[in-house]
C-alpha cells in the first residue's frame, strides 16, 4: 500500500470526524445565537476554556496513538495492553479535575477574561454543564487514538456521525421545545458524547480489562511536553481573547462566528497531522528515515491541496453563511476579518501543523513545545497586545500577530528538521 492510500485510508475518517465535530459545535452556535448576542459571546468565551480541555485531551491522544502504533508495529501485545491501561487511567485524572475546576470556578474565569456579568453568566453555565462533564470527551479522544493507531479509522467515523445526529436532536429539542435555552444545549452535547464513549469501548481491539495506577516514566517524558505545547497554544489564545473582549461584545461575536466558521478549514490539516503522527511513529520504529521524509512530503501537499480547497470555499460563500447568524453590521465585519485572514494564511498553518505531527510521531514532543511557547507567547500575545493597545489597529493587530506566530513556528521545525534528518548523518535516538 502507497504512503498516500495509508495517509487518506487514516485522515479522510479523522477529517469526517472532525468536520462532524464542526458541524457540532455550528448547530450549538447557531442554537445559541437564538438565545440574543451575549448568549453567543458567553458560549464563545466558554468555547475557548474548554479547547483548553480539548487540546490536553488531543496532546494525550497524539502520544496514545504514536506509542500504540509502535507496539502494534513491532507485535508487542502485552505493552500494547499496558498503554492503553495507562492512558485511561492519565486521561481519568485529567478530567476529573478539568471537571471539577469547570464547576467550581466556571462564571469566574470568565469574568477575569473580562466579559460582562450577563455574558459570564450565560457562558459560566454552559461551562459548568459542559465542562464538569469532561471526562466524555477526555474519553472519546483516547478511545479513537486507541482504535486508529490499530488500523480501526473507520469504527470512530462512525461513532461520530451518530453522536452529532443525536446532539442536534436533542440540543434542538431543549432550545426549541422544552425551552431550556442554554443548559438545553449542554446537555445535549454531554449525552451525546457518553452515548459515543459507549460504543467506542464497545469496539475496542485489544481492550483493556483493568486500569493501571502506575503510569510509567516513558509515557508522562511523551505526554507532559505534547500537553504542554498544547496548553502554551490555548493559554495564549485565551488570553488574545481578552484583547478581542475589549473592542466590544459584537466584535466578539463576529470574531466567534467566523472562528466557529473558518473551523472547517482546518479540518485537512488536523486530519493529516493525526495520519502523520500514526505513520512516522511507525517509520521510527523501524529507523527508516528516507519512508519518513516520504511521509513528510505526502503529508505535507495533501495538506496543502485539500487546505486551498476548504478555505477557498469557505470564504467563497462566507457572505450567505455570516448571516445566518447575525445581521448586525459591526458583528458581520469581524467575521468577515476572520475569515478572510485564515484563507491567507493556510499555506502557513499547513507546514506548521504538519511539522508538529511528525515531530510528536519520532517522539521529540519537546521540539513543538519550545516553537509553541516562543511563538506564543512573545509573537502572538506581545504583537497582539502591541498592535490593538498601543497601534490601535483592532480585531486586525490580533489577526496579524497570529499570522507572524504560525510563520515563525513553521521556519523554527521546518530548519530543525533539515538540521537532524535530512543531513548525512541521521538521528538515531529520539
Amino acid at each position: 500500500m502507497t504512503i498516500q492510500k495509508q495517509l487518506t485510508d487514516i485522515a479522510f475518517p479523522v477529517m469526517a470526524e472532525n468536520a462532524l465535530q464542526g458541524l457540532m459545535t455550528l448547530v450549538d452556535t447557531y442554537l445559541v445565537s437564538q438565545l440574543g448576542l451575549a448568549a453567543v459571546s458567553g458560549i464563545a468565551l466558554a468555547g475557548n476554556i474548554l479547547a483548553v480541555y480539548q487540546a490536553l485531551f488531543i496532546a494525550i491522544g497524539a502520544v496514545v496513538s504514536a506509542s500504540v502504533a509502535r507496539a502494534y508495529t513491532q507485535d508487542k501485545p502485552d505493552d500494547l495492553r499496558s498503554i492503553s491501561q495507562m492512558a485511561l487511567t492519565l486521561t481519568l485524572v485529567v478530567s476529573v479535575g478539568l471537571g471539577i475546576l469547570s464547576v467550581l470556578v466556571g462564571p469566574s474565569l470568565l469574568a477575569f477574561l473580562g466579559a460582562t456579568a450577563e455574558v459570564s453568566q450565560r457562558g459560566g453555565l454552559y461551562l459548568a454543564w459542559v465542562g464538569g462533564a469532561s471526562l466524555s470527551l477526555g474519553l472519546m479522544v483516547s478511545l479513537g487514538a486507541m482504535m486508529r493507531a490499530q488500523g480501526r479509522a473507520k469504527w470512530p467515523m462512525v461513532v461520530s456521525f451518530f453522536v452529532n445526529g443525536l446532539n442536534i436532536a436533542l440540543s434542538t429539542l431543549a432550545v426549541f421545545v422544552l425551552d431550556w435555552g442554554v443548559v438545553g444545549v449542554a446537555l445535549g452535547t454531554v449525552l451525546a458524547r457518553f452515548a459515543g464513549v459507549m460504543l467506542l469501548w464497545w469496539r475496542l481491539p485489544n481492550r483493556p480489562k483493568q486500569l493501571r495506577l502506575r503510569i510509567s516514566k516513558s509515557l508522562f517524558q511523551q505526554v507532559l511536553p505534547a500537553a504542554g505545547e498544547r496548553l502554551m497554544m490555548r493559554a495564549g489564545d485565551l488570553i488574545v481573547v481578552t484583547l478581542v473582549v475589549q473592542l466590544g461584545t459584537k466584535v466578539v461575536a463576529g470574531h466567534a462566528i467566523g472562528e466557529a466558521l473558518t473551523q472547517f478549514n482546518y479540518l485537512p490539516a488536523t486530519s493529516v497531522a493525526v495520519a502523520t503522527v500514526i505513520l512516522s511513529a511507525q517509520a521510527h520504529a523501524q529507523q527508516d528515515y528516507q519512508l519518513l521524509e516520504t511521509i513528510r512530503q505526502k503529508s505535507h501537499w495533501l495538506t496543502y491541496c485539500l487546505m486551498a480547497l476548504v478555505s477557498g470555499t469557505v470564504l467563497l460563500l462566507s457572505p450567505w453563511l455570516i448571516r445566518l447568524y447575525t445581521l448586525d453590521a459591526q458583528a458581520i465585519s469581524a467575521a468577515r476579518q476572520v475569515i478572510w485572514m485564515s484563507f491567507i494564511s493556510f499555506p502557513i498553518v499547513t507546514g506548521t501543523l504538519s511539522m508538529t505531527a511528525l515531530w510528536q510521531g519520532v517522539g521529540r514532543p519537546k521540539l513543538p513545545f519550545y516553537a509553541t511557547t516562543l511563538g506564543m507567547w512573545l509573537i502572538r500575545v506581545g504583537l497582539g497586545f502591541l498592535l490593538t493597545r498601543v497601534v490601535h489597529i483592532g480585531l486586525t493587530g490580533v489577526l496579524l500577530a497570529t499570522l507572524a506566530d504560525n510563520l515563525f513556528r513553521m521556519l523554527y521545525l521546518n530548519t530543525l528538521y533539515h538540521q537532524k534528518f535530512r543531513s548525512t548523518s541521521l538521528v538515531k535516538k529520539s
